[in-house]
């Protein structure tokens, strides 16, 4: 693979094609996430080639969370700093792509979640076929704590937090959430819309989450960060990630079964 860019402006809107897959949710940018932050350049070269080699999907958020396109990386230059990715199978997904000033890319190479910003991209022609060129990212997050593995819950058979101690406007109490994804560390929460009292660093103590045959669990959680993800049928979802605080040694364990039970479910439909 040419580790030597040719850059070529796209005259046309080609739709080359590109796996199938789902997305990862991108992580909060925090304190927290900063310490397990690579910054040597050499070091995220080195990473970025065992993503290429691994030939793993990677999810790129653009537009403020709001388009996102499946893709993967291509080859690296680390003399011009500067590294290759296929465009995606949806057009409008890659225009907005181009237009937007902060890019956020996700992967989880082994199970391991690995996370990086870039600026604007440029696309150019790869081997013949479309593709964009960014910036090497200044610092690329590598996740091998495991309560921020997440995985995805099963959409036939919906798990879902209840919030006792949400206020609403009518003055009643009590809220409802489906889980799209949770981890021993969190979890992500779909709301039906736009919701008001769910602000950023937002502590319910009075949450209990609904885990079928586990059973019902006591947690409290803060609202960590909000995303609104595009759907394949163009619809918004909107999101609130949501961290654990205050857990005890019980739950986390019933949490962990819960989560190795939907692996091992997970990959009996894959073999």
């Amino acid at each position: 693979m040419n580790e030597t860019f040719s850059v070529t402006d796209l005259s046309s809107d080609q739709d080359p094609a590109v796996p199938h897959g789902g997305h990862s949710a991108p992580l909060p940018f925090s304190e927290d996430l900063a310490k397990y932050a690579m910054t040597s350049p050499l070091e995220i070269g080195q990473h970025l080639k065992r993503i290429i080699s691994a030939n793993v999907l990677v999810t790129v958020f653009s537009n403020h969370g709001k388009s996102f396109i499946l893709t993967k990386l291509l080859a690296i230059d680390l003399k011009s700093g500067r590294f290759a990715f296929d465009a995606g199978s949806s057009d409008d997904a890659n225009r907005q792509l181009l237009k937007s000033e902060r890019n956020v890319f996700v992967c989880t190479p082994d199970g391991i979640k690995t996370q990086f910003v870039t600026g604007p991209v440029q696309s150019f022609i790869y081997d013949g076929a479309p593709a964009f060129l960014a910036r090497l990212p200044p610092e690329v997050v590598k996740l091998q704590r495991r309560e921020y593995f997440r995985i995805q819950t099963p959409i036939a058979n919906p798990v879902v937090c209840r919030v006792h101690d949400y206020a609403n406007p009518d003055g009643s109490a009590g809220l409802v959430l489906p889980i799209y994804d949770i981890s021993l560390g969190g979890m992500s929460l779909v709301l039906p819309g736009e919701i008001p009292g769910l602000e950023l660093g937002k502590v319910f103590r009075d949450c209990s989450i609904d885990l079928r045959q586990v059973g019902s669990l006591p947690v409290e959680i803060e609202v960590r960060n909000k995303l609104v993800m595009q759907q394949k049928n163009g619809n918004e979802q909107r999101r609130i990630g949501c961290q654990f605080v205050n857990q005890n040694s019980r739950v986390q364990n019933q949490l962990q079964r819960y989560i190795a039970q939907l692996e091992r479910e997970r990959r009996a439909l894959l073999d």
